[in-house]
């Protein structure tokens, strides 16, 4: 009887041994929970939403270089696509993950920029990037995007997560199969992006990972320097982004305005640190209606609803507008607006020449990162209906 009670404590314990140790999904990977529960999408037309996430650990600092130096160029060429004549909205958002230096109980991960069309924010906070040695938990840093950035939730609006790095897809405790499996019940296209050799990124399941994600898989050389070919219209778009700078009026508090007008000249710097290519494409951009904001410069404000005039704070005017009366305001804006426009349409039109020209001078492909995210956007916005300007 004795023996009996032994053996059934004995056989009682291991039971609950091996339940307590039998792994278990993360509560948020529950197939029962078919929604992330993220912040609130506010639609205001076709929109494309980017989430990119970088592995920032200590042998990545060319991926990061390769980030902020091509993030205008990826921008411009995500700016071409409209769907039904309409303009596209571009978000963009970033995560870093596999460094040392963030909390491990966390995943060794953070979110940088939430989704976002202040494309500014996003330039600093790239070139805040540091890297350091860690773990790179894909599966982790997928599962966050998918949760924590506010997507959209209509039918005919591009979502994408483009996840690059050096290490195993399969590391932490999340399974990459469960985070992908969750991103595609929401829509959102998982593409991958292998820093070396093809076949070390296919053993690493990074190839995978972009199927089950219905993404594409690329390797790119993430060390690799861009090449810059001259062409006869750089200069002119430099002079002309640099006019743009003063038809902004931005609003706000006096601490607000002044952080606005330092962070644009910071970002003009920053990208023309890194390249020309990079400062050439800043320039372009600013060009798009793409770049824009309606919450903190007048202008803009007044293009999307000419009514704003009527709505903005006295107090929070930008000096050059204090003190003047609406007809006033109303007519140095139409000013600046008009300038706008006018030095818009030029680059654009130098930019469509500048195109033709590196076409014209170059037959090889780039293999780095920007190349990559272009060539997926491209080709899955074409897919969900868009259609790209030449």
């Amino acid at each position: 009887m004795q023996k009996a009670k032994h053996i059934l404590l004995a056989s009682t314990l291991l039971f609950t041994s091996l339940y307590a140790t039998k792994p278990t999904l993360p509560e948020i990977l529950d197939p029962k929970t078919t929604s992330p529960q993220h912040p609130q999408f506010h639609r205001q037309g076709p929109t494309v939403q980017i989430g990119i996430l970088l592995d920032t650990s200590g042998s990545m600092s060319g991926l990061i270089n390769q980030a902020k130096d091509q993030l205008w160029k990826i921008v411009n060429e995500v700016a071409k696509a409209n769907r039904n004549h309409k303009d596209v909205i571009i978000e963009v958002g970033l995560f870093e993950y596999g460094k040392a230096t963030l909390p491990g109980y966390e995943g060794y991960l953070q979110m940088l920029s939430p989704l976002t069309s202040d494309l500014d924010k996003v330039s600093d906070e790239l070139f805040r990037l540091r890297t350091n040695g860690g773990e790179e938990y894909a599966g982790k840093v997928i599962l966050e995007a998918v949760n924590r950035f506010a997507w959209s939730t209509h039918k005919d609006d591009l979502k994408l997560l483009i996840i690059a790095g050096n290490e195993p897809f399969t590391q932490g405790n999340v399974p990459y199969e469960e985070a992908i499996k969750k991103a595609r019940r929401n829509d959102i296209i998982v593409n991958t992006i292998f820093c070396g050799d093809a076949h070390q990124g296919k053993r690493g399941k990074w190839e995978d990972g972009a199927r089950r994600g219905d993404g594409k898989y690329f390797n790119i050389n993430h060390n690799d320097r861009r090449r810059y070919i001259p062409t006869p219209y750089d200069d002119d778009i430099i002079a002309l982004g640099k006019k743009l700078n003063h038809t902004y009026l931005n609003y706000g508090n006096r601490a607000i305005r002044e952080a606005k007008v330092a962070n644009t000249r910071k970002q003009d710097a920053n990208a023309e640190s890194l390249s020309k290519s990079s400062y050439i494409e800043r320039n372009i951009v600013k060009s798009k209606k793409q770049y824009t904001s309606t919450s903190s410069d007048m202008v803009s404000a007044y293009m999307e609803d000419p009514a704003s005039i009527e709505k903005i704070d006295k107090n929070l005017l930008p000096d050059i507008l204090k003190g003047k009366s609406k007809k006033e305001i109303k007519h140095i804006i139409e000013q600046k607006k008009e300038q706008r426009v006018t030095l818009q349409k030029q680059i654009r039109a130098l930019e469509a020449k500048r195109d033709k020209f590196i076409i014209s001078k170059s037959s090889k492909q780039d293999n780095n990162l920007g190349a990559a995210i272009i060539k997926s956007i491209r080709e899955q916005a074409t897919q969900k209906g868009f259609t790209f300007s030449k």
